[in-house]
């Protein structure tokens, strides 16, 4: 049966706890990732979002904390009362930050049940998205997705103290309103008031910000919830969020500044280092023309050259007859390729 929490207060995340804290009395909480009973010590680790510690119960530390991890399962939400005890050698693991350490338990309080999960809560799965999405919370809690989401808050966090810096107005534009002309289709919500009326979510806050710069706010951003009624690509969501920004009295130069240095910000906070500023510029005529896209992946290395020229004379008609019409002829250096079947460059 589950026991209630009462009393106890966390006073570390599980994986907070490293050799600095050996000695100290510490209360954990989270979820039993695992468990292993090695002839009558129970094992447990435990994991919260910042990690996973090892917990040890042993019988003749603590009769009762012994049989509750004997009883707890993969998934169980368990507290742990115990001290914080160094690995000997041979047991530390080195792939875990709290690898050194683990806590002898000498209360465990198993405060829900769970049943066996659907899948392993753990990076490497091979498990159907759709599985995956029906039980959401299940996958929500695996280690990747915890830092996905540890890293969006630290980005976000990051946007907001620099565009407050540099004099931005963080300003909520309403999500209902008048549906107005943009690239897609509005999502559309009917109005109960106003019968036979739709509200339109936004595409994008471009009409309310703009209303923001006549008002004299000079300076606005927001992390705007946008939505568009059209297929899922690539690069097109039914929503999304975006970092929505408005100036005024400003120069082309000052907007290339200000989003340069808050990409420099946000690739360090995302763990990337010091970039160097001011980032690349490539025109876009010059962009078009070696790599046939505006929004190009600069590590692609195959760029096109241009060879209308040299082929301008040329007796092949195929690339004769493109030129004469006012075409271009261009060619990637597909290395490692010379030797290819024409089966293979199709594949």
């Amino acid at each position: 049966m589950a026991e209630p929490l009462g009393e106890l207060a966390r006073t570390h995340y599980c994986g907070e706890l490293r050799e600095c804290h050996v000695g100290r009395t510490v209360t954990v909480m989270g979820w039993a990732a695992t468990r292993r009973d090695l002839g009558g010590v129970v094992f447990i680790d435990l994991r919260d979002r910042e990690g996973i510690c090892q917990v040890v119960a042993r019988p003749e530390v603590s009769k009762a904390a012994h049989a509750a991890a004997d009883r707890a399962r993969s998934e169980y939400v368990v507290a742990v009362v115990g001290e914080v005890e160094a690995r000997a050698p041979e047991t530390v693991n080195p792939n875990l930050a709290t690898g050194k350490v683990e806590v002898l338990a000498r209360e465990i309080r198993i405060l829900s049940e769970a049943r066996t999960p659907v899948f392993p809560i753990e990076d490497q799965i091979d498990t159907h998205e759709e599985v995956r999405l029906k039980h959401r919370y299940l996958d929500l809690r695996r280690p990747a997705l915890q830092r996905n989401l540890r890293l969006r808050h630290r980005v976000s966090m990051e946007v907001r103290r620099y565009l407050d810096e540099q004099g931005f107005y963080e300003v909520e534009t309403p999500v209902l309103g008048k549906s107005t002309p943009e690239g897609a289709r509005d999502y559309l919500v009917p109005s109960r008031v106003h019968h036979g009326s739709f509200y339109a979510l936004p595409q994008s806050p471009q009409q309310f910000k703009q209303l923001l710069m006549v008002a004299g706010v000079e300076r606005y951003f927001q992390m705007a919830r946008c939505f568009r009624d059209e297929d899922l690509r690539a690069d097109r969501q039914p929503e999304f969020t975006q970092i929505d920004m408005e100036m005024s009295f400003i120069t082309p130069e000052d907007i290339y500044g200000i989003i340069d240095g808050m990409l420099a910000e946000l690739m360090k906070a995302a763990g990337h280092g010091e970039i160097p500023l001011p980032l690349p510029r490539m025109k876009y005529d010059d962009v078009m023309s070696k790599y046939g896209s505006d929004k190009p992946d600069l590590r692609f290395g195959m760029e096109m050259v241009d060879f209308t020229e040299d082929f301008r004379a040329s007796a092949f008609k195929v690339f004769r007859s493109v030129i004469d019409g006012g075409g271009v002829v261009k060619a990637m250096n597909a290395k490692g390729f010379a030797c290819a079947t024409q089966g293979q460059i199709e594949a």
